[in-house]
């Protein structure tokens, strides 16, 4: 992705000059819900998503730095007119996000606005090779800002009437624009100086215009208005920003629609670049006919001026742009009495408090344990740990740090362990793991340039009691309290100018310094610990009514140069401070507000007051269906302000329908009282009986893929690896990729295979989850992959087996294609010395790949250049890799071609994978003269199964697989399958297909374990102890290959005789029975072979009947219950036991069937009628994939089928 700052545009919001003709489906009506809030992401992100999910194509495109506003508000008119979206892209380098919506929307023109100083000639000469390019530029703002009118003339905008902005700053154009859109009049940009504006008087004399001026003569002065012409007018402003928004809302008040109303933030900063989401506002407000309101701070005139006007304008649909942090809910509430609603969970700012910590606001309310993962964020590049925190006691380091989400569950303060330096700017990133609050929705990662300073005194942010035994002090930044518990800090604090530990003050663990991080630029004896809360408890009821909390000044820096106690990370003490705060008193037990109970063993006590924290977490207070059978310890958690309490992992204590909760009286609230005596109230709970399914499968990042459940599942089963199976596009079994990132991390989320988001410890039983995240060891190249889950079980009390699910889902957008060599091709294919094969990390556009101006070569002359006319680019069946083919007069190292003629380096400059991405850095290598990629088939992807290509199941045996090198050319005829020969075969992508019709015969025999006639290459040779040879039957090929089951082989003619070829157009390597290439996945069912069953003696008292299959049948899986025998009279037979014949297989996995009778064979009466029942359990032994290939019953095999006693072969 493109560097995201906040050094030209502080919202991630500019995007929507693209939503100038976009957003067809209007904002949220206030009257019937709440305001929609469109904000965060980063600007070049969210113009390419509104433009790709508000266009499916478009002929023209209009692109626009980002990083500006003066060109971007020439190009919202356009964007109108045209209707067509706009993208935005850094002045460097075309953004990716840019480029991938161009791929998506394919126009046939791109209108790029704005000079080379705003986008850069390599991006414009990228452009020109795939799309028409119109440039509307200039040397200056002024000059593009005419170029962009004059194309608006030329597309038939009449340029009689026109509006005159000041071309210096923003705020008065933001509040014309809508109005010159509804009016259809074209919009230019002036200042005071008349020779760098003279392009602008020129367009206006040679149109005749007749000018409206909206600005006061300190912007556009009377001179330059009567440049403009004798007939110019103007409209004043007002005396800041805010008044001219107004002034101008009301001056054109008849040329505007109220429908509509859009609200976005103008409050001044330095420099003065707070302006996107006004930006935004205004292209969506032209689209509307609207008004644009702008607002400032809240609580400011200028902010209840703008409330009042729009209160009066009684807009049915109103839309906030962007986020909390510019335009906050209070301003919204205030205008309706409704919070808006946001879109797409994302980031909506990032910035610094102080030294040492960073304010992370999303949009919407986040998850918790996500939130406050502390790996889900980098600065600089390095993602954090949380070494030095309550949770991680080792040795902090410079990338130390703890997050906590606040009261809002919006704004994450992340408090670092090392200070930056004054005025310090670097990245910080919220990357791609954090989940919304519903765990709906992924965050977008995101990333910010981020600029420290600390130039104030800290200063108190809020004193609040909860109780009479609970005070929380908060203060503005990260302060040293200089130690993990209140006892170190304690002596700065006085209670009514008395000493805080006179009151009572609990040191040990109900005082908490939680949110800590421990610096690391000190001695372990004298530590800084970061924190900007402090919660003290006391023992004893602090006093009713108002009360005084003072605290004392804070040390200067001691001599180590560590911050003294109670001082910020910029070396600044806290002031000698007072505040006062209220001490409420309550009276009365608490009561019991409800109480609910979930089926996975969670119980919650609603109470009507906020409770103690020390009583109301004791275990032992508590008794589930039973006064003294208590929740574990630790078990006992408050929520909701204390006013809940919450009992976990009590499914055991738990009945179904009507349970009894025992409160002991021990029990307070947070005033001192006491809950009433023997306190036992009734709850029911609910039985679950609903399965849990999988909501999504998604590849979070090109490692990671997030698995999220429709309800809490049990969390030991859903990190179990063996519960899940992973294929790759071609099918093949990729499982063993899913290990852990570094198996020697002390990290949980580093040493597991499949982990819970925003978790620091392997669960336990009895945890549960509702979203898991596997980590795998290759990279999510592939465009699709099937995650296969099963044996997932809830937290219900009798637990609810999930069904079997194969969830289908993308690959990794995030995997950058790169090049991973060039080679020359081998003597024995085709003009060899002609050709250059290329190989990528992942499947590549196929256009793209054979598109020769996305290559370059260098020749032994030093010589760079464009690919000669002639060169031919051919791609491999599964885009993984191209074959560069030059002209006759061009060789490589392997020709006799020297100087301009030899080709000794190919670069690869501009070819995008599937997903639109293009190469991250242009490739440029010396061709290599040995190609290590050989064509080896994966033993994970071979398969034996009755499924075709499609999908179909059919009566033909195919055994599919894949080879890591793909072929190019497939000759089916040089494959055997335990010696069998296929009928045909197919090449798909990269999976090869060799097909076993039904029917077809096998083309050699095997008598007496001799092959019968000799055996050349183009023969079959049946596998060695095949039985299968009575003069009834003779073998299919599908039952010749099945014959081994597992353990067949797939082996080559000779090394002389093979065709097949790789994508270097090498010929395979002959494959041998020593290979040891087998079914990893063997999923063809057995089938019976009537014509081999037969009956006999054992002895004079004691027969059999042998039941041939067509593959090697497990034993486990046989039951003589499932086989019914008569005799010739119709009398049942009951065999005393069913084994694996002696001589068809090796141990339990032979394909014959004996069963056993304690009667001799003339009780048959000369038949035996045998018939399997439709629930037969038969089954294959497991496969090296660890499953088993079940039979199903024939209508053949369901009716009688008789043996006649003394003949080899059973009839219907």
């Amino acid at each position: 992705m493109s560097k995201k700052s906040t050094k030209a545009l502080a919202s991630a919001t500019l995007m929507s000059l693209v939503l100038t003709t976009a957003l067809s489906a209007g904002p949220v009506k206030a009257a019937q819900g709440p305001v929609t809030r469109v904000g965060g992401g980063d600007r070049y992100a969210t113009a390419a998503t509104v433009a790709t999910k508000n266009w499916t194509t478009s002929d023209n495109v209009v692109l626009v730095s980002g990083e500006g506003y003066a060109d971007a508000v020439s190009a919202s008119a356009l964007a109108k007119k045209l209707n067509a979206p706009i993208l935005l892209t850094t002045s460097n380098s075309l953004s990716s996000e840019a480029e991938t919506a161009l791929n998506t929307l394919k126009p046939k023109t791109v209108y790029v606005v704005g000079g080379n100083a705003s986008i850069s000639q390599s991006i414009r000469d990228g452009l020109k090779s795939k799309y028409t390019l119109k440039e509307l530029g200039g040397q200056n703002r002024y000059e593009t800002n005419v170029a962009v009118a004059k194309e608006l003339v030329s597309l038939g905008v009449s340029a009689s009437n026109v509006m005159v902005v000041g071309g210096e700053g923003y705020s008065d154009a933001l509040s014309v624009a809508p109005v010159a859109a509804a009016k259809g009049q074209i919009l230019l940009l002036a200042n005071n100086n008349k020779d760098s504006i003279q392009s602008v008087i020129n367009f206006v004399k040679d149109n005749s215009s007749k000018v409206t001026i909206v600005g006061t003569t300190g912007v556009i002065s009377d001179a330059i208005k009567g440049a403009l012409g004798s007939d110019a007018t103007r409209v004043n402003g007002g005396t800041d920003r805010f008044a001219t928004n107004l002034a101008v809302l009301n001056q054109f008040k008849s040329d505007l629609k109220t429908d509509h109303l859009y609200v976005a933030n103008a409050s001044s900063a330095t420099p003065d670049n707070l302006y996107a989401d006004a930006l935004v506002a205004s292209a969506l407000a032209g689209k509307y006919t609207a008004p644009l309101v702008l607002v400032d701070k809240d609580k400011t005139t200028a902010t209840d001026n703008a409330v009042t006007y729009i209160k009066g304008e009684n807009a049915k649909d109103i839309e906030v742009i962007g986020g909390t942090a510019v335009v906050p809910d209070s301003i919204i509430e205030e205008i309706t009495g409704k919070t808006p609603t946001p879109t797409d969970a994302a980031v909506s700012s990032i910035s610094s408090n102080g030294l040492n910590q960073i304010k992370v606001v999303f949009n919407g309310e986040v998850d918790e344990d996500t939130a406050e993962t502390i790996s889900n964020y980098k600065v600089d590049g390095t993602t954090l740990n949380d070494n030095g925190t309550k949770d991680n006691v080792t040795a902090p380091d410079g990338n130390s740090a703890k997050a906590v989400l606040q009261d809002d569950n919006k704004t994450v303060l992340i408090t670092l362990s090392k200070a930056r330096k004054q005025s310090d700017s670097v990245d910080v990133t919220v990357k791609k793991g954090i989940l919304s609050s519903d765990k709906s929705q992924t965050v977008p990662e995101l990333t910010q340039a981020v600029s420290f300073n600390d130039t104030t005194a800290p200063t108190i942010q809020s004193v609040e009691a909860r109780g009479n035994n609970k005070l929380t002090v908060k203060f503005s930044e990260p302060l040293n309290l200089a130690g993990t518990t209140v006892s170190n800090i304690a002596s700065k604090f006085k209670i009514n100018d008395k000493n805080i530990t006179s009151f009572g003050l609990d040191t040990g663990s109900y005082s908490a310094v939680d949110d800590y991080v421990i610096g690391n630029n000190n001695t372990p004896s004298n530590p800084e610990v970061w924190s900007n809360k402090i919660e003290f408890y006391f023992n004893t009821q602090l006093p009713n009514g108002n009360n005084t909390l003072k605290i004392t000044d804070g040390d200067e820096t001691q001599s180590n140069g560590s911050a003294g106690k109670l001082s910020s990370a910029g070396q600044f003490p806290f002031k000698e401070t007072s505040q006062t705060f209220d001490v409420s008193t309550m009276t009365g037990a608490p009561q019991i507000t409800g109480i609910s109970a979930e089926d996975n063993g969670k119980i919650y006590v609603n109470f009507d007051r906020p409770m103690d924290t020390k009583t109301a977490k004791t275990a032992t207070y508590y008794g589930i269906n039973g006064d003294d059978n208590h929740p574990a310890a630790g078990d006992i958690d408050l929520k909701k302000g204390d006013t809940q309490v919450k009992i976990s992992n009590v499914s055991g204590k738990l009945n179904k329908n009507s349970n009894t909760i025992y409160i002991k009286n021990d029990v307070k609230d947070a005033y001192g009282n006491k809950v009433a005596d023997d306190t036992r109230k009734p709850f029911n709970l609910d039985e679950d009986t609903t399965k849990p399914t999988v909501s999504s499968v998604s590849a979070l990042d090109d490692t990671t893929i997030r698995v999220r459940f429709s309800k809490d599942v049990d969390a030991v089963y859903a990190t179990n690896v063996s519960n899940y199976k992973l294929r790759d596009n071609s099918g093949t079994v990729i499982t063993d990729e899913i290990v852990a990132k570094n198996p020697a991390s002390s990290s949980y989320q580093d040493n597991q295979a499949i982990t819970i988001p925003g978790k620091s410890k392997k669960p336990n039983d009895g945890d549960s989850t509702d979203v898991v995240d596997l980590h795998v060891n290759k990279k999510l190249t592939d465009a699709k992959y099937t995650l296969t889950i099963k044996n997932i079980i809830d937290t219900a009390k009798t637990p609810n087996t999930m069904d079997d699910v194969d969830m289908p889902f993308d690959g990794s957008n995030d995997v950058t294609p790169t090049v991973t060599g060039t080679y020359v091709l081998s003597s024995n294919v085709e003009d060899y010395q002609q050709k250059v094969i290329v190989y990528f990390n992942k499947e590549m556009d196929s256009s793209s790949l054979s598109d020769v101006s996305n290559y370059k070569f260098t020749n032994a002359s030093g010589d760079y250049n464009q690919l000669p006319s002639g060169t031919t680019i051919t791609p491999s069946n599964d885009n993984k890799s191209a074959v560069v083919k030059f002209p006759s007069s061009y060789g490589t190292s392997v020709s006799s071609k020297t100087g301009d003629n030899l080709v000794t380096a190919l670069d690869v400059i501009g070819v995008k994978d599937v997903n639109g991405k293009t190469l991250g850095v242009a490739y440029s290598g010396t061709i290599g003269n040995t190609n290590p990629n050989l064509a080896v088939i994966d033993p994970n992807s071979v398969r034996f199964t009755y499924v075709d290509a499609s999908g179909n199941l059919t009566d033909d045996l195919s055994v599919q697989f894949k080879f890591k090198n793909p072929i190019d050319s497939l000759d089916f005829t040089d494959f055997r399958v335990n010696g069998v020969e296929p009928s045909t075969g197919s090449l798909n992508g990269d999976v090869v297909t060799l097909k076993f019709n039904d029917g077809d015969a096998a083309l050699g025999v095997v008598a007496n374990n001799t092959v019968t006639p000799a055996t050349p290459a183009t023969l079959e040779v049946l596998a060695s102890g095949f039985k299968g040879q009575s003069a009834k039957y003779n073998p299919t090929k599908a039952e010749a290959v099945k014959f081994d089951g597992k353990a067949a082989l797939i082996t080559t003619v000779p090394q002389a005789d093979i065709h097949t070829t790789d994508v270097s157009g090498s010929k395979i390597t002959e494959i041998k029975a020593s290979d040891n290439i087998k079914a990893y996945d063997y999923s063809s069912a057995p089938k019976t072979i009537a014509d081999e069953w037969n009956a006999g003696a054992i002895d004079a008292s004691n027969s059999y009947v042998d039941v041939v299959f067509d593959t090697p049948i497990d034993s486990n899986g046989i039951n003589v219950d499932d086989f019914v025998f008569n005799d010739g009279n119709g009398n049942t037979l009951t065999p005393t036991s069913a084994s694996i014949s002696d001589g068809t297989g090796v141990g339990n996995e032979g394909n014959t069937v004996r069963f056993k009778f304690n009667t001799p064979i003339s009780s048959f009466k000369g038949i035996v009628k045998v018939r399997i029942k439709s629930t037969a359990s038969i089954k294959t032994p497991k496969d090296a994939d660890n499953t088993n290939a079940y039979y199903k019953a024939s209508s053949d095999d369901t009716a009688p089928r008789t043996i006649t006693i003394g003949t080899v072969g059973a009839v219907k």
